[in-house]
């Protein structure tokens, strides 16, 4: 059998990731072995570092009760529409747009708390809505364009404007735990993706955890695909999202909780039954960071006074 000596074998050992022994300990072994010889089989070297996937809990479907969505987001409009929300905003050309314009056209004022017309369902592009309006824009040569998303207070495309101010609130504060907050395309470790066509599939890692969950609830694609064909979901948009989020609350049996969350012991009782679905919430198994509970209560005082 080949051997090598131990010089040779530190020479190895240092170049190998990660590392088996501290330098240090190295140069102890030498010392104290100086000219002896090893074999390769007598020596493991471990080249790769142990990761672990991450983990959601699926829960079965059941008879729980939950919100009834409505087949179309009207709000007592007719036909499509975006409100924007109670900032003023504005409605910006893409980038293919505004290189047909002249400098300074590519982006037209929006008023706050204002109903705009578009002539289909608005769309979603990163953290843009995308919209054709219906009507011209005084003084603004674009027909259509992006609005941020959080600048949208409801629109026709539907979400979470549509669910009860209390259930609201709940999903925002879940989503403060996962630290994704307004963002609907954040990919674990905040990568960011474009597309709603599809959960992204793509897998991060951040230290030993690997996981590739996705979206303003952080959906493991398994967990997506577990959920979108028994709710009729064919992409990955705010709205397919918040139903997907709100079925998993439904599942766990913590919507009626959630409904009533305005009352702390509703509030803590609802967290506790699907802290095995999310991995940042209190009493979760995971093993991985969590909130308090009176964190999260806070964020959802917060959360809940705003609407």
């Amino acid at each position: 059998m080949k051997t090598l000596n131990l010089a040779g074998l530190a020479a190895l050992m240092a170049l190998a990731a990660p590392l088996s022994a501290s330098a240090a300990g190295i140069d102890e072994l030498l010392a104290a072995s100086e000219g002896a010889e090893f074999s390769f089989a007598a020596v493991p070297v471990v080249f790769q570092a142990e990761t672990r996937e991450a983990e959601q809990y699926l829960p079965p479907d059941n008879d729980e009760p939950g919100f009834n969505w409505p087949r179309r987001a009207t709000k007592g409009v007719d036909g499509d529409y975006f409100f924007t929300g109670g900032a003023a905003t504005f409605l910006k050309a893409s980038a293919a747009q505004a290189a047909d314009l002249a400098d300074g056209a590519g982006k037209c004022a929006l008023k706050p708390n204002t109903l705009y017309r578009t002539s289909g369902t608005p769309g979603f592009e990163g953290e843009h809505m995308t919209v054709n309006l219906a009507e011209p824009l005084s003084g603004c040569q674009l027909t259509g364009g992006y609005v941020y998303l959080t600048h949208v207070s409801s629109s026709s495309a539907g979400g979470l404007w549509e669910l009860p101010r209390t259930v609201r609130a709940f999903m925002d504060t879940l989503a403060f735990s996962e630290g994704t907050n307004d963002r609907y395309n954040y990919i674990f470790t905040y990568v960011v993706f474009t597309s709603y066509a599809d959960h992204p599939r793509k897998i991060a890692c951040q230290g030993k955890l690997c996981s590739s969950a996705a979206g303003r609830y952080q959906f493991l694609s398994k967990t997506w695909d577990g959920l979108a064909p028994g709710l009729g979901l064919r992409d990955f948009t705010p709205p397919s999202q918040e139903k997907a989020g709100l079925e998993l609350v439904r599942r766990a049996g913590a919507y009626n909780l959630a409904l009533k969350s305005d009352k702390y012991a509703n509030f803590a009782a609802a967290v506790g039954k699907i802290n095995r679905i999310w991995a940042s919430l209190p009493g979760s198994p995971y093993g991985q960071p969590t909130h308090s509970m009176a964190r999260l209560w806070k964020a959802y005082q917060e959360a809940l006074a705003k609407y």
